[in-house]
């Protein structure tokens, strides 16, 4: 088995220095060409295509479940958070 040597120093990475400071002349920049092209969205070109948004605003929260309740609802749904919202369905109706 080779011996994994516990060293702080790797060369050519240490020996690299960035200056703490570089001198820029913002009077030679030049406005960015590709910034009006871009489009936020998601999915692809079709219509229709990506994500579809939700009906209402969703909050993340964190919560526990005793093994037996996550075993019960992944049978209900392969995805947690799909399964815990058709319970919630299920109750209100």
């Amino acid at each position: 088995m080779k011996k994994i040597r516990d060293s702080s120093y790797i060369p050519k990475l240490d020996d690299y220095e960035l200056k703490p400071h570089y001198e820029l002349d913002y009077r030679k920049a030049k406005p960015n060409r590709f910034a009006g092209r871009v489009k936020f969205t998601h999915g692809g070109a079709r219509p229709g295509a990506g994500r579809k948004s939700a009906p209402e605003p969703m909050e993340r929260h964190t919560i526990a479940f005793y093994k037996s309740h996550v075993d019960y609802l992944l049978s209900l749904d392969r995805n947690l958070s799909k399964a815990i919202r058709k319970l919630i369905t299920l109750k209100v109706k």
